[in-house]
């Protein structure tokens, strides 16, 4: 028997990817460890699904990383005879148990004017030196994966490529009441086009804002454009965008959207479009698929990988190629229901449970 330490400070944080990677992971991995026992470190007291509260439940203070990554949680893992722990992104420098750190992407080495200095400087301080410390080292990509081995100069079978998955909510829904009830919710019209991801640089909104407006102006699509994701950094520069175009009365933003929220709107998205310049692995891009949305997305980083042919991929410097397959894509409903179909073979091939076995098998070995 194992006993498997677990960093889940980012759940019920609306930290949107990461948080969804580590709550679908231990979904799938705590019933297969059936000789294992978890301990998930958490730093506040948020409501946790009933399955979560089944492990051994630590809290770790403050919730400050500066003070609880290098401090709390070395005393943490030693006081629960921890055998082997797994982090993101961020590990104790020291500790008396073998670390497994997923680490989703570096775009921050690549395209650092995309985030706040501080939070630059922390990262590309610090995850370096958990790539190399760390006994393993998970991605979920092999584009990440490349990038992780050329840039850090660690061994390629430290590295192992562990898929997202989608989980088994995104799927296309058939009643009514719960798609009405979603729009009516956020005071949104259909038809719509839909975006998705926080609202900051790397994800190329304020181009689409752009390539959008001109578009609407000149009558070539009718459909409005909702905008989901929480503001980030520089954020406010889409919103600028909006106004400046003076189409704010077509561009809907909701903000932070749950799981259940977020299926509805895929369902009822006449396009998904995802021009994203840098994503470890795009997640957005197989959930809108699950959904049985058409997208559109970029043919850059990790994503021509995840999407493959089931998505029209276009440059994302380029407000013509965006332009030309936007307005192509939301007036052809043979070409939506085309991609549709892709799409929902595309995103089968993604699932957690594959996710979780992987895991599972190096925490096991590397513990």
């Amino acid at each position: 028997m194992m006993r498997i330490g677990v960093d889940i400070h980012t759940v019920g944080a609306r930290q949107t990817g990461n948080e969804t990677y580590i709550r679908n992971l231990l979904r799938q991995m705590m019933p297969m460890a059936t000789e294992d026992e978890f301990f998930l470190y958490q730093t506040k007291a948020v409501a946790l699904p009933e399955w979560m509260q089944q492990a051994q439940l630590r809290t770790v203070k403050p919730h400050n990383p500066l003070l609880r990554i290098p401090l709390a949680f070395p005393w943490a893992l030693k006081k629960d005879a921890i055998d082997v722990a797994l982090f993101q992104y961020v590990i104790p420098p020291i500790s008396s148990c073998p670390m497994v750190t997923m680490i989703h992407d570096i775009s921050f080495e690549f395209y650092p004017e995309f985030f706040n200095p501080l939070s630059r400087k922390r990262m590309q301080l610090l995850i370096p030196f958990a790539a190399r410390k760390s006994q393993h080292v998970l991605t979920v990509s092999e584009y990440s994966k490349r990038q992780i081995v050329e840039r850090y100069g660690i061994a390629e079978d430290k590295v192992t490529v562990t898929y997202n998955g989608v989980a088994e909510t995104f799927s296309p829904i058939e009643n009514q009441t719960i798609l009405d009830s979603t729009l009516q919710r956020f005071s949104l019209d259909k038809p719509f086009i839909l975006a998705v991801g926080n609202l900051q640089p790397r994800k190329n909104i304020e181009r689409l804002v752009r390539v959008y407006a001109k578009l609407r102006k000149k009558g070539l699509i009718e459909q409005d454009l909702v905008l989901v994701g929480q503001m980030h950094w520089q954020g406010h520069a889409i919103l600028a965008e909006i106004e400046k175009h003076q189409v704010a009365e077509h561009v809907k933003t909701t903000g932070y959207v749950t799981d259940d929220e977020l299926v509805a709107l895929y369902n009822q998205a006449d396009v998904f479009v995802y021009p994203s310049l840098y994503e470890g692995f795009g997640l957005p891009v197989i959930e809108s698929m699950a959904c049985g949305t058409p997208v559109i997305t970029s043919d850059v980083s990790s994503i021509p990988e995840v999407a493959g042919d089931a998505a029209v991929l276009i440059d994302p410097l380029s407000d013509d190629a965006l332009s030309a397959q936007l307005e192509r894509v939301a007036n052809d409903a043979a070409l939506r229901a085309s991609l549709r179909e892709k799409g929902l073979v595309q995103a089968r091939k993604f699932d957690w449970k594959t996710t979780a076995e992987k895991t599972l098998s190096i925490l096991q070995r590397a513990g």
